[in-house]
């Protein structure tokens, strides 16, 4: 083995180290997201009148399967992967991964300036 060798051999091993040494301190800065830190994220990046009231019903329906389809969606927002979310968009991809969300309709009637319900309640 020549000298040439041995400091080729010493330089790919600095190199080797250096990548490796790279490679855990990006796998440690990506620490894992809290359920309370991917739901206040899918609260910030889903637009929409009823964008609460479907985040609400699917965790208060489907617990920790809403919170990992959520999960999912903040971790490709946080990859550039995906933009912002409206209401309707959240809603059909909950209902495509089968947690169905029932939403409450409401149908409001206007006549002479006032609004009138029309429902069960109002008998």
């Amino acid at each position: 083995m020549s000298i040439d060798d041995t400091e080729r051999r010493r330089i790919m091993m600095k190199i080797m180290m250096e990548i490796m040494s790279k490679a855990q301190q990006s796998a440690s800065a990506k620490r894992e997201l809290t359920n309370e830190e991917v739901i206040q994220l899918i609260r910030q990046i889903t637009k929409g009148e009823r964008a609460g009231e479907i985040i609400d019903n699917a965790l208060q329906l489907y617990g920790d399967t809403a919170v990992q389809v959520f999960r999912q969606l903040v971790e490709l927002y946080l990859s550039d992967r995906l933009g912002e979310l409206q209401d309707s968009e959240l809603y059909q991809i909950l209902e495509r991964v089968g947690l169905h969300v029932p939403l409450r309709t409401r149908i409001r009637i206007v006549r002479h300036g006032r609004e009138e319900n029309i429902g069960a309640s109002d008998k």
